[in-house]
């Protein structure tokens, strides 16, 4: 049993330490400011779905236009997400699960300075999607409170991402061998 499960189950238990550090450093942070180090990286892979949103969600006017940067940077890792949970590969989902989760949080950052505006834009004279999207609904003067309310979603989304990976460490680890699949596909050296 330790030749097949030990790899799978190091494998799980270091990504749960690893996400589950980034999770302290993410929920630490809060709402302010924009983030450093490792996901400061991510977030720019993000800012590309970001943009790209605009433009998708775009030919559904003005308001989508303007909510489908945020949107969509969810809605890619989402997808991602279930996609791995399709395939039941749990661990992979679990990560994808962080991603969202992550982006979320990264969502409640930008809707909490809709009205302060202290963040800094792509470029100067770009509107700040959330001052315009909480303006037009009446919300501007309460963006800190919706910044905290999607913060809260966030963190429940990156806890549900460690339970998952979590979880699947455990079934990894009282798995017998033959009934361990590697992240390659295999079941005890051959394909499935």
């Amino acid at each position: 049993m330790a030749g097949l499960t030990r790899g799978p189950v190091l494998l799980r238990a270091a990504g749960l330490l690893v996400l589950g550090a980034l999770t302290l450093g993410i929920l630490g942070r809060g709402l302010s400011g924009l983030p450093t180090g490792v996901i400061g990286f991510v977030h720019f892979v993000d800012l590309a779905f970001h943009e790209a949103g605009h433009v998708i969600f775009g030919v559904f006017g003005q308001f989508l236009g303007a909510l489908g940067g945020s949107l969509n940077q969810v809605l890619i890792p989402a997808v991602c997400t279930g996609y791995f949970l399709w395939h039941r590969q749990p661990a992979a989902a679990a990560v994808a699960l962080f991603w969202v989760g992550e982006n979320v949080v990264d969502v409640a950052i930008y809707a909490a300075d809709g009205r302060d505006m202290k963040l800094p834009l792509l470029a100067e004279g770009l509107t700040h999607d959330w001052n315009w999207i909480l303006s037009e609904l009446s919300l501007r003067d309460h963006a800190e409170a919706v910044g905290r309310v999607i913060f809260t979603l966030g963190a429940l989304v990156l806890l549900a991402a460690l339970t998952l990976l979590a979880l699947d460490l455990l079934r990894v680890a009282a798995a017998p061998e033959t009934d361990v699949v590697s992240s390659a596909g295999t079941r005890d050296g051959k394909p499935r």
